[in-house]
Order: C-alpha cells, then structure tokens, then sequence
C-alpha cells in the first residue's frame, strides 16, 4: 500500500490525472487500513478538484460527511481533514484564473469556465449546508472555523451585487459566531475557560472579545518566608527558573484569552490533543515562550497564540515579579 500511494504521488505530481485518480480508488477499496483509505481520500480530493470533478469530490465528502453519524469522533476527524484539503483545493484552482488574469466575476466567460464556476459554487454550496448542520449540533471552534472558510469561498466567487449581498450577510454571521463561541480550543480539560458568570476557585478573566478594559487590580501571591525573601533581588535570568515563582496553571488569570488557528496541516493529518506551552509571564505579559510539549503539528499555532496572551498584574510585597507557568491549549477535531 505504501508503494502505491507514493506511485499514486508521483502521477499526481506528473500531472496524470486519471492514472492517479484510478490508483488512489483502488487502494481505497483494496486497503484493510483506515489510515491508507483517510490517506487516499485526501490525495483524492486533491486531484479531483485539481480536474474539476466536483462530481466526484462532492460524492466523496458527503461519504465521510454520512459517515460520522455512525462511527462519531474518529470520523468527524475525518472529515474535517477531507473537507480542509477541499477547501485547499478550491483555493488553487481560483487561483488558477487569477494567475492568468481572469475575472470569475466575468459573465462572458466561455461557457466551459462558466460552467466550471457554477459548478464550484454548487460544491461550496453543499459544504456550507454540511458545515452548518455539524456547527448546529456541536458549536465547536473547528466547525465554526470551517464554515467561515467555506463561506469566504462562497462570497469571493459571488456572480452579482445581490449575490454578494446575501453571502457577504452569511459571512459576517459566520465571523461573529467563530469570534463569540464560548466553545473555545484555548480550555482545559474540556472545560470552556471563557464562560461567563462566577466561577468555584480562582476568578476567571473577563471575554477576550470585550470591548471592556481589563481590571487593573492586582492579584496577590501569599509572601514568601523569610528563607526565600532574598528572591526579589534575584536577577530577571535567576527569577525565571526560582521554583517559588512557578505559578502552575495560568488559564485563569488571563485578562485577555487569543484562540490558536488550527493549522491546516495538522487538520488534514487528525493531529488532535492538549498542548502545554511554558511561559514567562511579567507585568502581565508574555516576555519568553521557553517550551512546549504536545503534538508537534499543533505546537507553533499555540506558542503562537500564547505569545499574545494578557495576564492580571502579580505583585509580591507590592512589587511586579516574574512568574514561570503554562497554558493549555486543547485541539479537538
């Protein structure tokens, strides 16, 4: 099987199309292995939006689109791989008319190009409808995130003024759900951290999307003893691995709370999971991502993210201080 798929690669690659598309159906139907069948899925998707067989790229996302009724997590993982790598697609073959200067707008194109953009929209069409069905049912960042790529898609390909006007509304909706969702990848265990109201413990910071200033009130660690008073007049290098300043968790201290984008990569691959990212907080802000731990496919996006995170003011005997923690960042597909 590996040997097919990477010849399957290579037609591809060769722009074989049909051989391509021939090999890859077979290893579809001839592999016991889910992951050569995701695998071929994938390759798939890509050379038939690559030949404009929506047909076919639609048949098989509604496949795995059916499919996740029944086998639950591990099959929404797949499709939203399948449906990452299609929206990938649709990208490169509108990039294809804008590298040779075309309008899609145009409505005096050839009826073959015509005919082709009319057909993408309906493929988009069709994954918005299925976007939007998942986003109903489970209100997730992924799902929220798919549909505004789709509906971006949609909207850049509009044919008229009202056309525009009714996926440009569609779009800004999409946006706003994906910017206000309390379903957040940035929680731990599960738990969404931006939810609003009280909760049991440690206060949680306010929406990051509040319009509202952060409160400017200090948070206040117990004073160290007297053994470990001289900490203060460490050196900044010396403070930041002090294991009195190791605060553990800082999820609940933020002030200001940004959402990792889920790279595409790790999407079309099913890489899911916590990622850890160890910071050094000071003054309330992120000054050094030292580490992080968790699927290498999702650890750039969430240093990324982390690095842009806002914390409350510590003080230790009424003076800021250096705090080593982590943040945790949970990507589920």
């Amino acid at each position: 099987m590996h040997a097919r798929i990477e010849r399957a690669r290579a037609l591809v690659a060769a722009h074989r199309l049909d051989n391509a598309a021939g090999e890859l159906e077979s290893v579809r139907a001839a592999a016991q292995d889910k992951a050569f069948r995701n695998i071929a899925s994938i390759m798939l998707m890509n050379v038939y939006l690559e030949e404009g067989n929506y047909g076919r790229a639609e048949a098989l996302l509604e496949e795995n689109f059916q499919a996740r009724a029944t086998q639950k997590d591990e099959s929404l993982g797949n499709y939203f791989a399948l449906a990452g790598q299609a929206v990938n697609g649709a990208r490169t073959h509108l990039a294809r008319y804008r590298t040779f200067g075309i309008s899609t707008a145009d409505s005096n194109l050839p009826p073959e190009a015509l005919s082709d953009l009319n057909r993408l929209r309906s493929f988009l069409e069709r994954m918005i409808a299925q976007a939007k069905e998942i986003s109903n049912v489970r209100a997730a960042y992924d799902s929220l995130s798919l549909l505004e790529d789709v509906l971006g898609l949609r909207l850049s390909l509009a044919r008229d003024d009202e056309d525009q006007s009714k996926w440009q509304s569609q779009y800004a909706d999409a946006r706003e759900a994906l910017a206000s969702s309390q379903t957040q990848i940035a929680s731990l265990g599960g738990i969404p951290p931006l939810r609003p109201g009280k909760s049991t413990g440690t206060p949680a910071g306010p929406s990051p999307y509040s319009t509202k200033r952060p409160s400017d009130t200090a948070a206040v660690i117990k004073t160290p003893d007297k053994d470990h008073a001289s900490s203060a007049t460490q050196s900044p290098a010396d403070k930041s691995d002090d294991p009195e300043n190791d605060a553990g968790s800082l999820n609940a201290f933020a002030t200001k709370k940004v959402v990792p984008k889920y790279p595409p990569m790790a999407k079309q691959s099913g890489a899911a999971g916590l990622v850890r990212v160890y910071v050094i907080v000071e003054g309330g802000k992120v000054i050094a991502v030292t580490r992080s731990e968790g699927p290498i496919l999702l650890r750039q996006a969430a240093e990324d993210a982390a690095r842009q995170w806002l914390f409350q003011a510590v003080t230790i005997e009424g003076r800021p201080t250096r705090l080593n923690g982590y943040i945790d960042f949970n990507f589920s597909l």
